[in-house]
């Protein structure tokens, strides 16, 4: 047995399934014939019994039995008779016997004279009643026809018709023989279907064994549960097949919602969107007062559609990711402007100490070092701030390089931020607006940018003033919207929004006004809880 088990933990999953649908079906067929065997083996018993009982009863009412026994030797005529009568219906034996039950007639002729074997002819003989009884006699076990002979209401004998059971067996075997047939043909049309059945069921499960399937659905559930985005994956009747612990959390589900349908937890027609493909990607949503970006993703198969998944984030956490990825870009752009500047200067300096021009090499170098303590010691006294102050030189060297005039308001002071939260806000607002500004004013004559940044008092207040166009009137509504620019190229309208959400985050405002200097103002009020200390 342990080596059957050995052996069946071996074998593929086809074969597994091979082996006990045949198994299945083969004791299926069996107990069936059995069953059929053992009824039509009963029903050819009855039938026997009652034409063995009708035959007895016809032999004891023959008036030449009857008459018979007032002879001197009843047995030379009554078996003559039996004789006669037993081969026309195919008995094994037909025996009579006297009230004594001694033989008058018997188809081996040697037992004549001797009492009868069985037992069982009391009920002839004392009640007078005929019957069937299945005993062992002198020529086996039999059935047999038991009738009273009655002369002048006097029971003198009794009349023993008899089949042997071994007859009636082979009689059985050979009436089912066409059954059995049957059943070995449909038990082989069985184990083809089963063969047939076990490579579908392979097909199905992509010819993968049950134990590599097993180790798939813990490695999905593992991946499912550490993604950070809701998912949740619904059947073709939309109910819940598939939910992660990110949306639970989100949803403050603490009961198992599998089977469930998914409107009793989201209002939100998935399917319609499956079966539609309407739904772009990373289409915003509102769930419980929660900005989300939503995907939606149709389960498919030969164009039929089984169900469909939905995925998830907070809008929140992308900005985030985003501010953080804008404040890089815009520290990288300062340090490319940076390096590029100072390349030229070298170059320059090259040149003119290659040519000899040492006076003006010299005077090159005392130049530059008259522009670097304008620009940077009055700012780093305004702006105590390391990662802003660094921020601020970053855009004074891409001023620089672009020929626009930047400059700090002289009465703007910034402490250092204590508080990531708010720092990064004003890293991302900083960034955006100054770039727009710059943006905004290439084509004027002498482009000129001016920041305006204080923390005196209860608020942090930011201002960036240019001398561009300014924003049309007919934008001015709709400026802060996601993907509304001013630029006439692709790929705009994003900064301003997300600058909107940041500041809007931390209970502050973003305003927009006219600029003294003839262009637009832009003005973001941050309130200091938190921020400084």
């Amino acid at each position: 047995m342990q080596k059957i088990r050995q052996w069946y933990k071996q074998i593929k999953f086809q074969t597994k399934v091979l082996v006990l649908m045949n198994a299945l079906i083969f004791i299926i067929f069996l107990a069936l014939y059995v069953y059929i065997h053992s009824i039509t083996s009963q029903n050819i018993q009855e039938e026997v019994g009652k034409k063995a009982l009708a035959v007895s009863e016809a032999i004891s009412a023959s008036p030449s039995i009857i008459q018979a026994f007032d002879e001197d030797n009843p047995s030379t005529n009554i078996q003559a008779y039996t004789d006669a009568i037993q081969h026309k219906i195919d008995a094994e034996f037909i025996v009579v016997g006297d009230k004594n039950e001694v033989r008058l007639a018997h188809p081996l002729k040697d037992r004549i004279g001797k009492k009868m074997v069985g037992d069982d002819n009391e009920r002839a003989l004392l009640d007078g009643k005929s019957y069937i009884s299945k005993k062992e006699g002198s020529i086996g076990l039999s059935i047999r026809g038991k009738s009273p002979i009655i002369k002048e209401g006097e029971v003198v004998g009794v009349v023993s018709v008899g089949y042997l059971l071994e007859d009636i067996d082979k009689l059985v075997w050979k009436q089912n023989t066409p059954i059995l047939f049957l059943f070995i043909v449909f038990l082989g049309i069985g184990m083809v279907g089963a063969f047939l059945i076990a490579q579908h069921l392979k097909k199905l499960l992509h010819k993968m064994e049950p134990e590599e399937i097993a180790s798939l659905l813990l490695q999905k559930e593992a991946i499912l549960q550490s993604v950070k985005e809701g998912i949740i994956a619904v059947d073709i009747h939309n109910r819940i097949t598939l939910i992660n612990e990110a949306t639970k959390e989100m949803f403050q589900i603490e009961t198992d919602v599998i089977g469930k349908r998914l409107d009793t937890i989201l209002s939100f027609p998935l399917l319609h969107y499956a079966k539609t493909n309407e739904m772009s990607q990373d289409t915003e949503y509102i769930i419980k007062n929660e900005p989300v970006l939503m995907n939606v993703l149709s389960l498919k198969m030969d164009d039929i559609l089984y169900g469909a998944v939905l995925t998830f984030r907070k809008k929140t956490d992308l900005e985030k990711a985003t501010r953080e990825l804008s404040s890089i870009k815009q520290y990288s752009e300062g340090l490319r402007a940076q390096t590029h500047e100072f390349s030229n200067k070298i170059h320059t300096l090259y040149g003119l100490i290659q040519l000899q021009h040492y006076e003006e090499a010299k005077q090159f170098i005392e130049e530059e070092l008259d522009t670097s303590s304008t620009y940077y010691p009055s700012l780093e006294n305004q702006i105590k701030d390391a990662v802003i102050h660094g921020l601020l030189i970053a855009k004074y060297n891409i001023a620089n390089e672009k020929g626009i005039t930047f400059e700090i308001e002289e009465h703007s002071s910034l402490q250092k931020i204590n508080d990531e939260q708010t720092r990064q806000c004003i890293l991302l607002a900083l960034g955006n607006l100054i770039d727009n500004a710059f943006a905004a004013i290439l084509s004027s004559d002498r482009p000129y940018v001016q920041l305006h940044i204080t923390d005196v008092g209860n608020n942090i207040v930011l201002e960036v003033d240019d001398n561009g166009k300014g924003i049309p009137e007919a934008m001015i509504d709709l400026i802060f919207e996601d993907g509304i620019t001013t630029k006439k190229t692709v790929g705009h309208g994003k900064g301003l929004f997300i600058v909107q959400q940041a500041v809007h985050g931390l209970g502050g405002e973003i305003l927009i006004d006219e600029s003294d200097f003839g262009g637009a103002r832009f003005i973001v009020i941050l309130p200091k809880k938190g921020a400084n200390k």
